[in-house]
């Protein structure tokens, strides 16, 4: 049988599922409407942070221009706080020297080296000594919701030992200028901060939801494989079928999105990359555990828990870096572990493909489909 015509019947298998086509195509359109008209916007047990001290530079409006409590409030960010650590510090001279490190400072919290920097003003070590308000400068990265909130209670960490070090009860004042990378007041928020999550739940759910049964329900199947039609064609055939189907339900997904409000720093392009490349991945998981399953139960009940599994461990609940180390290598050979993040560094960051994450998720979804042929080819069919 020539593979165009298996890839018809698998377009007239798909067609008559309207059940699938509805979830397919629909329930998208519905979500994203949903979180398209919603207003409104959302931790971290440790940060790293940054300190830029501009304590040494002259201040005209200071009386004394003494300084060393800088120093002091440094050493114990480094070596007294639980919840914090001490990336690097940095010295400012005058406000050109300020400005470059600044720049610095943004650059490492936005490749996520830093979790926020602060900055400690000009009268820092004279409002200390004369007992006056005492201000320390935040930015924080904003592409996560609740980081804000976090950092600013566990601020009050190395404000509360740095008052004992010293033996004084200054009042300080904390202030956040602006959020690092957060979507603006005037876009959609709930829309772009979950968009990462949900776009890719939905992309990879409800295409391995349309492939997880196209092998095991295939009532023709048994009849077929008594022609010369070899066992490489037919998934193929699927796996083509099932794929253009796929980049018809991303470019919608992309399409209302982007009619909702959808907020992207980066690339467009790379971005409906990286959702297609999740699709094929939900696509080739589903064939996967279609080709292992006997019964259509069996292969539901696959895909309920393989998606579970692939949800819980995504990294938007669980903190990846802080578990084993071979708990990491499980999670990273799932698909959500990497277009989260993909997704998150393009719209809300600006930054280019992660090479890493990008081409792991196309070794993912080689794996399963190749663990799909071989589970295929060894599959026993009663005629």
């Amino acid at each position: 049988m020539y593979l165009s015509g298996l890839i018809s019947k698998e377009f007239g298998r798909i067609k008559s599922d309207k059940r699938t086509l509805v979830l397919i195509f629909i329930i998208p359109i519905i979500l994203i409407v949903i979180f398209g008209l919603t207003s409104g916007g959302g931790p971290t047990e440790h940060f790293n942070a940054a300190i830029i001290t501009r304590d040494k530079e002259h201040c005209s409006e200071c009386i004394n221009n003494t300084s060393g409590y800088d120093e002091i409030f440094i050493e114990v960010v480094e070596d007294d706080c639980d919840s914090w650590g001490l990336y690097d510090d940095f010295e400012s001279e005058d406000d050109d020297d300020y400005e470059k490190l600044h720049d610095i400072c943004v650059e490492l919290l936005r490749n996520e080296i830093i979790d926020v920097f602060l900055i400690l003003p000009e009268d820092f070590s004279e409002t200390v000594t004369n007992d006056t308000d005492t201000t320390i400068i935040y930015y924080v990265d904003g592409s996560d919701l609740q980081k804000k909130e976090a950092i600013e209670v566990a601020l009050q960490e190395p404000i509360g030992k740095f008052r004992v070090e010293i033996d004084k009860t200054t009042n300080f004042t904390t202030m956040a200028p602006y959020l690092e990378y957060e979507v603006p007041f005037w876009e959609t928020q709930v829309l772009n901060y979950a968009f990462a999550t949900i776009a890719s739940m939905l992309i990879l759910g409800l295409l391995m939801n349309l492939t997880a049964l196209s092998i095991v329900s295939e009532g023709p199947l048994p009849r077929m494989l008594l022609t010369p039609t070899a066992k490489n064609e037919i998934i193929l055939s699927k796996l083509i079928a099932n794929t253009i189907v796929m980049i018809l339900q991303v470019t919608e997904i992309f399409i209302i999105s982007s009619i909702f409000g959808l907020y992207c720093l980066g690339s467009l392009f790379d971005l409906y990359l990286v959702l297609l490349l999740t699709g094929f991945c939900g696509i080739c998981m589903g064939l996967f555990i279609s080709s292992i399953s006997k019964t259509e139960q069996v292969a539901n009940q696959l895909y309920i828990m393989f998606f579970i599994v692939v949800l819980m461990f995504s990294g938007s609940f669980v903190n990846i870096e802080a578990l084993p180390l071979a708990m990491q290598i499980i999670i990273y050979c799932l698909p959500l572990s990497h277009t989260i993040p993909l997704i998150i560094d393009i719209t809300l960051k600006g930054l280019p493909l992660d090479y890493f994450h990008f081409l792991s998720l196309g070794l993912i979804a080689i794996s399963f489909v190749f663990m799909a042929y071989i589970a295929f080819r060894f599959k026993k069919v009663e005629v």
